[in-house]
């Protein structure tokens, strides 16, 4: 029987459901920005979570997989996985930490109590931690997220369009009228179903702000740049996989996790056809694509 007095908040991004549940009665737990959107009732889980408060964190054992400067470290530790997370304003000890399981399908949020105020919700999962745990789930065989603008054109035509910071994911996304709906303007997650490749918008949003909790199938992916006009250029498949590569989010502590990515990557680019797309920034480049999709189907 639940109890209660337990706060509880489930979420849904990428086909995969997170549940939170705070283990101290006075641990209210809610969804913060765009993470709003992929709230969802309950059911099943793909990763259960408890979250605590604590008045202090063990040092961390083990060995040391990978650290973001002094934003973030994860290490191997009993079969599982740490991250500890640390802020200049906090000093040098950890915030917050997350142990998991070794398929990150269960864990412990640690949440330091001088860190957050007893009278307010938290969002345990706040950035870095969801993409680092989405990133980690998806290298198990499930999928890769990429660096990319997805829309889902009015005539229910996914495309998806790949880029570094600058070359133009935001701008893309700003184009497309309102009949049509962009699943995100940064950062997509790419999973198989049934044999076909779908797209999922995330939390994650770059400038535009814009993140839909929604999947669609992709017809078409695009490798952005700026021209002088709108113009395709064929990519051969094991260029089409390298550039995929660099714009996607890798497990570079995970043997395993990096070799199911290239193949992941491979068979997308047998699956869907990839292409060089050289454009101008106006509504031009929205009908342009559109008419190559007709022309191709």
């Amino acid at each position: 029987m639940t109890n209660p007095e337990v706060d509880s908040l489930n979420l849904r991004v990428g086909d995969l459901t997170f549940a939170l549940t705070s283990g101290d009665p006075s641990l209210k737990l809610e969804a913060q920005g765009a993470a709003r959107h992929f709230v969802v009732a309950g059911g099943a889980a793909d990763v259960c979570m408890r979250v605590v408060r604590c008045n202090s964190h063990q040092p961390a054992t083990g060995e040391k997989l990978f650290e973001a400067g002094s934003l973030w470290q994860l290490y191997r530790q009993d079969g599982g996985y740490l991250f500890r997370f640390t802020a200049p304003a906090f000093g040098p000890l950890p915030y917050k930490t997350a142990r998991f399981s070794g398929d990150f399908t269960t864990g412990e949020i640690s949440l330091h109590a001088a860190c957050s105020r007893r009278d307010e919700a938290v969002y345990p999962l706040e950035y870095p931690l969801d993409e680092l745990l989405m990133v980690n789930l998806l290298a198990q065989g499930r999928g890769v997220e990429v660096h990319s603008c997805s829309v889902r054109d009015s005539d229910g035509r996914g495309y998806l369009f790949l880029g570094h910071s600058g070359a133009g994911k935001t701008t893309m996304a700003r184009l497309w009228p309102r009949s049509a709906q962009v699943l995100s303007d940064d950062r997509t997650i790419l999973r198989f179903l049934d044999g076909r490749l779908y797209m999922y918008g995330t939390p994650w949003h770059g400038e535009a702000e814009l993140a839909a909790a929604r999947r669609t199938p992709v017809d078409r992916i695009f490798f952005l740049g700026r021209g002088q006009k709108n113009e395709l250029a064929p990519l051969a498949p094991p260029v089409a996989v390298a550039q995929l590569l660099t714009r996607s989010f890798l497990p570079f502590h995970s043997a395993a996790g990096l070799d199911f990515t290239m193949a992941f990557l491979q068979q997308v680019t047998e699956a869907v056809p990839c292409l060089e797309f050289r454009f101008v920034p106006d509504g031009r480049a929205v009908d342009f694509v559109r008419r190559t999709a007709e022309t191709n189907a």
